[in-house]
C-alpha cells in the first residue's frame, strides 16, 4: 500500500481540534436541531459532517475499525471523503438561502440536495473500489477512476463557492453595509476563492495521478490536502460554537440584548407608563427572545418620545450629549404627568443616527445611562425653583 496518510496536523493539534467540534456539536445538537431556525440547523449538520469526517482521517480511529472488522483503512479513508462531500450540502444550503428567491421552493431544493449528495457519496466509494483492491492511496492511483472520484468531490466543493462569491460580492457591490457585515462578506469571499482553488487543482491533481504525469505535483497536492483539513476544520468549528456561545450568554442573561433590556428598563417603564396613547401588544410572551423584546422596547420608547416631543421645552445650554438629553426627556415627561398642556413638536433623541433600529437602539441605551440622575435633577429643579405644581 502507498505511504499511510491521515491527518498530517500534529496529533495534539489534531485531537485538540477535534475534541473541540465534538464539544461544539454535542451543544448545538441540543440547541440548534430540533425547532431551531433553518439557517442554525444548517450549520449544526454541516458541523456533524465534518466532524465525522475528521474522526475518520485518524490513523487511530482507521486501525480500530479495522481492528474491530467494521472497515478496512483504505475505506475508512474514502468514507471519510465521502461524509466530507455529505458535509457540503448544509453549506450548499445555507449559501443558496442567502439568495431572495430560494425561499419559494427551499423545501424542493432541501430534498434535491439531501438526495443528490447521498448518491454523490455513494458513487465516491463505488468509484473507490478499483484502488482499494489494488491496496493504493486513491489521490495516486492511475486509470479512469481516480479522475472520476475527484470530479464527484470537486463538485460539491466548487459549487457552494461559486454561491459565496457571487453572493458576497453582489452584496458589498450594493454597499449601505456596517463595517462588521463588509468584514465577514470579504471572509466569506476569500473563504470561497480558496473553494474554488481547490476544486479546480484537485481535478487537475487527479488527471495528472490517472495518468501517471506530473509525480511532483500530485504529491504536492496530497500533502495540501492532508494539511488542510484539520484547520479548516478548527476554523469552522470555531464559527459554528459562536452560536453556542451566544446561547450560553443568553441563558445567563448576559448576552448584549439582555444587558440591553436591563439598561432601557427603568427609563421604558417610566415612558409607556406617562403615554398610554401609544399602541402596545396586549401582552408578552414568555418565549419572546431577548433580542425580540430589545427591538419591542426601542420602538415604543421611540413612540413614546413623539409623544412627549409635544411636552419639552426649547433646548438649554445644559441639554448637551447623552447626559443632556436625559435631562430634556425627563423635563418632557415631568411636563406631562404633571398635566401641562401640549405645544408645539419639538425632537427628543438628537443623538441618534436614525439609520437603523440598531443605532437608535445605542442611542436609547447611552441615554438610559444617564436616566436615574437625569430624574434626580428634574424632581430638584422644581423645588430651587419655587414650582409647586407636581
Amino acid at each position: 500500500m502507498g505511504r499511510a496518510l491521515t491527518s498530517s496536523a500534529p496529533a495534539p493539534v489534531a485531537w485538540a481540534v477535534l475534541g473541540f467540534s465534538v464539544a461544539a456539536l454535542v451543544f448545538r445538537l441540543l440547541w440548534f436541531s430540533v425547532g431551531a431556525r433553518p439557517s442554525e440547523r444548517l450549520i449544526t449538520y454541516g458541523l456533524l459532517f465534518g466532524t465525522a469526517s475528521g474522526l475518520l482521517r485518524e490513523r487511530v480511529v482507521q486501525d480500530w475499525l479495522a481492528q474491530v472488522g467494521a472497515f478496512s483503512v483504505a475505506f475508512t479513508r474514502q468514507l471519510s471523503a465521502a461524509v466530507m462531500v455529505v458535509m457540503f450540502a448544509p453549506l450548499l444550503l445555507l449559501v443558496a438561502s442567502w439568495s431572495e428567491r430560494t425561499p419559494a421552493h427551499a423545501a424542493r431544493m432541501s430534498r434535491l440536495v439531501w438526495g443528490t449528495v447521498c448518491v454523490s457519496a455513494a458513487l465516491m466509494l463505488i468509484v473507490g473500489t478499483h484502488s482499494r483492491e489494488l491496496g493504493d492511496y486513491i489521490d495516486r492511483t492511475e486509470g479512469w477512476q481516480t479522475p472520476v472520484y475527484f470530479a464527484i468531490f470537486s463538485a460539491w466543493c466548487g459549487v457552494p463557492g461559486v454561491l459565496m462569491v457571487t453572493t458576497s460580492v453582489k452584496e458589498l457591490r450594493a454597499g449601505h453595509l456596517r463595517p462588521l457585515h463588509r468584514l465577514t462578506y470579504l471572509l466569506i469571499v476569500i473563504v470561497g476563492i480558496w473553494a474554488l482553488e481547490e476544486a479546480l487543482l484537485i481535478v487537475v491533481s487527479s488527471l495528472c495521478a490517472a495518468t501517471g504525469t506530473g509525480s511532483a505535483f500530485v504529491e504536492f497536492r496530497v500533502g495540501a490536502n492532508e494539511n488542510n483539513y484539520t484547520y479548516m476544520l478548527g476554523g469552522g468549528a470555531l464559527v459554528a460554537a459562536a452560536g453556542v456561545a451566544t446561547e450560553f450568554m443568553r441563558q445567563l442573561r448576559i448576552d448584549p440584548a439582555s444587558r440591553a433590556i436591563r439598561q432601557l428598563t427603568p427609563m421604558w417603564k417610566e415612558l409607556v407608563g406617562a403615554c398610554p396613547e401609544i399602541p402596545r401588544p396586549t401582552g408578552q410572551a414568555a418565549a419572546v427572545s431577548p433580542r425580540r423584546r430589545v427591538h419591542r422596547m426601542t420602538v415604543e420608547i421611540r413612540d413614546s418620545l413623539l409623544v412627549l416631543g409635544r411636552y419639552t421645552e426649547p433646548v438649554t445650554e445644559d441639554v448637551a450629549g447623552p447626559a443632556g438629553e436625559a435631562i430634556q426627556i425627563a423635563r418632557a415627561l415631568h411636563r406631562k404627568q404633571s398635566g401641562a398642556a401640549a405645544g408645539q413638536y419639538r425632537r427628543l433623541q438628537a443623538s441618534a443616527p436614525g439609520s437603523d433600529i440598531v443605532d437608535e437602539t445605542r442611542a436609547l441605551r447611552r441615554i438610559a445611562n444617564h436616566w436615574h440622575e437625569a430624574r434626580n435633577h428634574v424632581h430638584a429643579t422644581p423645588l430651587l425653583d419655587g414650582d409647586r405644581a407636581k
